[in-house]
């Protein structure tokens, strides 16, 4: 109780006026930092280990051949794709100028994602590429595929 009372003193002799320009400077300051971090995108290394990561997951064997990955905005990937943001996605916080990190990759895939096998498969099906499509701010996995042989990538990895 005695130390709110020598608060309430001591803002007592500062004028009203500095009391409250300090609170707007530190709100101010405080909004700004949480906006600088919602739009700060993840560091390479971080974005190409969730990648990884994912691309094993899904049933990316061994070491990639090759690889290649790009940083660009979530419309850019979409047309890439013959595709658009649907109606309801900015209840899902994506945007078109979300940053996206696409991790394109040539090497032995034993695809464990979605699918059915066909009649007769006891395999999964094989590939020789995969890519991986995360959101660059948050690492959250937006999208993975792989195409078959002869399918151009998105993104291509010779």
């Amino acid at each position: 109780m005695q130390l709110r009372a020598k608060l309430i003193l001591s803002i007592g002799r500062t004028p009203l006026g500095i009391v409250i320009g300090a609170v707007l400077v530190l709100a101010f300051w405080l909004s700004s930092q949480s906006t600088a971090k919602a739009s700060a995108v993840l560091d390479e290394k971080t974005l190409e280990s969730y990648a990884m990561t994912t691309a094993q997951f899904y049933g990316m064997q061994g070491t990639p051949s090759a690889k290649k990955a790009v940083l660009m905005p979530y419309a850019e990937w979409l047309a890439l794709n013959g595709a658009e943001l649907g109606t309801g996605a900015a209840q899902f916080e994506l945007t078109p100028d979300m940053p996206v990190y696409v991790l394109a990759i040539r090497g032995s895939v034993d695809w464990r994602g979605l699918g059915e096998l066909k009649p007769g498969q006891t395999a999964p099906e094989h590939y020789d590429n995969i890519t991986v499509v995360i959101n660059a701010r948050t690492g959250g996995l937006l999208e993975v595929g792989a195409k078959r042989v002869g399918f151009s990538m998105p993104v291509p990895v010779p």
